[in-house]
């Protein structure tokens, strides 16, 4: 069953549609601010270049994708998804008028930056009229969340690969039953609703017809007379004795099978299951499969050993996206072995190691930067205890999306 965000894109029938329904949800975003301080989309440009959360490339990118009906489609649907908007009574009532508009003439262009900023403010719950060019808000402030939530949503648009985009699109097409009202043949099975009183009959009748005195009758002066039963014989008890058990006794019908015997040629000794890894890396990790071998039997003689989970998580900048295929090898001091694989499509590699349970053990966490970042190779240590369940490791090329620092 399609969710509400893909229900609400599947009933605009077209791009006009669509430019509508985005129009009313902007306007209904920013309907608390006055005239003298509406939140343009010059001012939500100048917001997301005074903070340098996007570049011109993105923002000339975003515009030119967004020219397609698809792309809207697929933007329209991620704001609707990402804020909980779908679920707004008002925002569905909004589509749904949207969508039965007639169109004479077609509308203007969507203001995506004021709508998208204003679609992560009332995320949020910050007031538009606190978003200032003119007082750029810190970068993990409230304010400078939302800016840096809009700018990670354009960016998604424009890296988003055109075969997924073609794959998205078909699902979130005009579809004309989209919302149209369950036929009764689709509708679930109801369960049955019980009588409410007085419309039903009491289930404890009031006269009992087995108890009434016109039924059931009493003579005390009568005696009692023996009734006559069925007759019942009892033959002989069944018995066995040995001579019914020897060969020569048994029917003619009846073959006695030779003895079953075992020897011990025919017994087999069960194979000894192998023994388990508790290594387990994910994101395809290439790990030595005695790795967790050796380290439990280097540190695990005066104490015992349990497992917890590192992630690793490799960003071109903090909170930034993640970078795909990079190198990831796990070592410990005084091992020759070690857990060694790649990140995936979100910038994260995930193991499973073993660790002390009183004084936690520490490994070495070595990553290798693309060729474009010059092979360069970065070790960080971190001491792993049965503390928490999982420990996260980031790794950062940049400390800002400008490259500096």
């Amino acid at each position: 069953m399609p969710d509400l965000a893909t229900k609400l894109i599947q009933t605009n029938p077209d791009s006009d549609h669509l430019a509508l329904f985005a129009q009313r949800l902007r306007s209904w975003l920013i309907a608390d601010l006055t005239e003298n301080a509406a939140f343009t989309e010059s001012r939500a440009k100048a917001l997301l270049r005074v903070t340098n959360a996007v570049d011109d490339a993105t923002l000339n990118d975003f515009a030119r994708l967004l020219e397609q009906e698809t792309a809207v489609r697929l933007a329209l649907h991620q704001l609707l998804e990402a804020s909980g908007l779908a679920e707004n009574s008002e925002v569905a009532a909004l589509a749904a008028a949207s969508a039965q508009t007639e169109i004479p003439n077609p509308k203007s262009e969507i203001q995506w930056l004021s709508l998208a900023t204003a679609v992560f403010a009332w995320k949020a719950e910050y007031p538009l009229l606190q978003l200032d060019p003119a007082s750029p808000p810190d970068t993990y402030s409230p304010a400078g969340l939302v800016v840096k939530q809009t700018a990670h949503f354009l960016r998604q648009q424009v890296q988003r690969s055109a075969t997924e985009r073609d794959k998205l699109g078909r699902q979130l097409a005009f579809n004309a039953n989209a919302d149209a009202a369950p036929t009764l043949d689709s509708m679930p099975p109801a369960a049955e609703i019980p009588p409410l009183p007085p419309y039903f009959r009491p289930p404890i009748p009031v006269n009992y017809p087995e108890v009434a005195r016109d039924t059931v009758r009493v003579d005390e002066d009568e005696e009692a007379r023996d009734v006559p039963g069925t007759a019942v014989t009892r033959n002989a008890p069944l018995t066995i004795t040995e001579d019914d058990l020897r060969p020569d006794s048994l029917p003619n019908n009846v073959t006695r099978m030779p003895s079953i015997r075992i020897t011990q040629d025919q017994v087999h000794q069960p194979t000894p299951p192998p023994a388990s890894r508790v290594v387990t890396p994910r994101g395809g990790a290439e790990s030595s499969t005695n790795f967790s071998d050796n380290v439990r039997q280097s540190f695990g003689r005066k104490e015992p050993m349990t497992t917890t989970k590192l992630r690793v998580i490799v960003q071109e900048y903090p909170d930034g996206p993640g970078l795909y295929g990079l190198q990831v090898k796990v070592t410990c001091k005084g091992i020759k072995s070690y857990v060694a694989g790649t990140t995936n499509r979100e910038g994260k590699f995930l193991c499973e190691l073993p660790v002390r349970v009183q004084s936690g053990l520490t490994y070495d966490v070595d990553v290798t930067w693309p060729r474009e970042m010059n092979n360069e190779v970065e070790r960080k240590s971190v001491t792993l205890n049965p503390d928490r369940t999982e420990f996260q490791l980031p790794f950062y090329r940049t400390l800002s999306p400008e490259g500096k620092g």
